[in-house]
């Protein structure tokens, strides 16, 4: 045992006297938690840019705190009178974060449910507004450590008290020769002004940018797109979440062949009218368990960012980013983590100041694996070789289907955090995380599959 030892704390010099990462910060820790024992470590407390390592922070703290049969609830609800089929006052739509209202994945139909139940308490047309209620959360969309080349963009939308269609704008282009400018074709909803600077370049990817407000209808576009695209659909945030359910549930109304006199709306601050509110029906979402494996399985920042501000509003009015961040280092700070030398300023990992060690994140992955919430955690993190951002990691290997964890990848940084079972039925817990460097992230990722093989011997 004192051998195999020797040799693993050996072999961490693969990471430390590789040239790719000379430079960078670098955070390591292994542990056998079967055996409560340390395997190898490398500057364990020394902090580390963790990149979306950090939604183990906050999906962690979500299972914890709501527990994986928990579900996000949308309210319908209206003022004033129904008298002959149609309602004398406002139809209000009250948000409470679900982020996946509308999703592929963990949403549902349910424009047409509602419909029915508007029926179903006798309101076939409406002579007030259609008001997405948004004030669960504070209006400023964007957090602002985020950086401003990433906001506007699908990947960090803004995150509001309703959250709709993945909070994603899709814009449809046509290019033609390199150097030419890209023409927009339509855009998905059809209601957001383009302002587009894209060309066609040589590039094979879509290089293109979009940015714009929080809740204005304005997106400006910048980058280069692949030449000689008949249609390409560029994907951006959607501008004002709340405000396109609304327009949805009236274009849904008015299908059926209802009337609704009122301009949709929405609402940042509830009024004197939320008083007298009558309840129509509540949406639930589907269980925690399965939006916190999405979250994790494809590193997604909104859901991530999203769960933390909820978190947070459960004690904050209208809750900021800040606060579900704060929220979130609390949590763990509470839970016994070393969070001494830990800088969080997200949910989710985009924002590049955040600072995580490795003895951090290790500890947390053995409380959650001893957890009673263990099963829905370990279920949550994708697969080595076989799911989500984990799919091309470790593939084809003996350590294919062995490793369960979270990637981060942002520009000069690459991290990984998770699980390895052993051919023993030992668990090992680790977390690897490298940043500050110039090195492609593929290359740093080549340089942790090399480490971690070695010590998987």
């Amino acid at each position: 045992m004192l051998h195999t030892l020797a040799i693993i704390l050996l072999n961490i010099s693969l990471l430390t006297g590789d040239a790719n990462l000379a430079g960078g910060l670098m955070s390591v820790e292994v542990r056998n938690t079967t055996r409560n024992r340390t395997i190898a470590t490398y500057k364990a407390t020394e902090p580390a840019t963790p990149a979306s390592v950090t939604k183990l922070l906050t999906t962690g703290a979500a299972l914890n705190e709501l527990g994986p049969d928990f579900r996000f609830e949308t309210t319908l609800a209206y003022t004033g009178d129904i008298i002959d089929s149609t309602l004398w006052g406002d139809l209000y739509i009250i948000g409470d974060v679900d982020p996946t209202l509308g999703n592929l994945k963990n949403g549902d139909p349910f424009l047409d449910d509602w419909l029915q139940q508007l029926h179903e308490v006798g309101i076939w047309h409406i002579e007030g507004r259609i008001l997405a209620d948004m004030s669960k959360l504070s209006d400023e969309g964007y957090n602002p450590h985020w950086l401003p080349e990433d906001i506007g963009n699908y990947y960090a939308p803004g995150i509001y008290g309703i959250n709709y269609l993945s909070n994603t704008l899709r814009i449809y282009m046509r290019s033609g020769a390199v150097g030419e400018p890209a023409e927009v074709l339509y855009t998905d909803p059809d209601n957001v002004v383009i302002h587009s600077r894209v060309r066609a370049g040589k590039t094979k990817r879509d290089y293109s940018y979009v940015s714009g407000r929080p809740l204005v209808y304005v997106r400006n576009m910048r980058g280069e797109i692949p030449a000689n695209r008949d249609t390409l659909c560029v994907k951006g945030d959607l501008p004002n979440p709340g405000l396109q359910l609304a327009q949805d549930m009236e274009r849904t109304i008015r299908t059926a062949g209802g009337r609704v006199n009122g301009v949709p709306g929405y609402i940042m601050k509830q009024g004197e009218d939320m008083e007298r509110l009558k309840l129509i029906c509540v949406h639930s979402s589907a269980p925690l368990s399965d939006i916190l494996r999405d979250t994790n399985w494809d590193s997604n920042n909104m859901y991530a960012e999203a769960i933390a501000r909820y978190l947070a509003s459960r004690e904050h009015r209208q809750s900021t980013a800040q606060q579900g961040a704060q929220h979130v280092m609390r949590h763990w700070r509470e839970h016994g983590m070393p969070m001494q030398r830990c800088i969080l300023h997200d949910g989710c990992g985009l924002a590049p100041d955040n600072k995580l060690t490795a003895h951090m994140v290790v500890r947390l992955l053995e409380y959650m694996y001893t957890s009673e919430h263990k099963e829905d955690w370990y279920q949550s993190l994708p697969v080595s070789g076989e799911s989500g951002t984990l799919t091309h990691f470790l593939e084809d290997t003996r350590l294919t289907g062995k490793v369960h964890a979270k990637s981060g990848t942002l520009t000069g940084a690459k991290s990984y955090a998770g699980y390895i079972e052993r051919p023993n039925g030992e668990v090992w817990s680790f977390a690897i995380l490298i940043s500050d460097t110039k090195t492609p992230s593929t290359t740093i990722q080549k340089s942790i599959e090399k480490y971690l093989l070695s010590i998987c011997s």
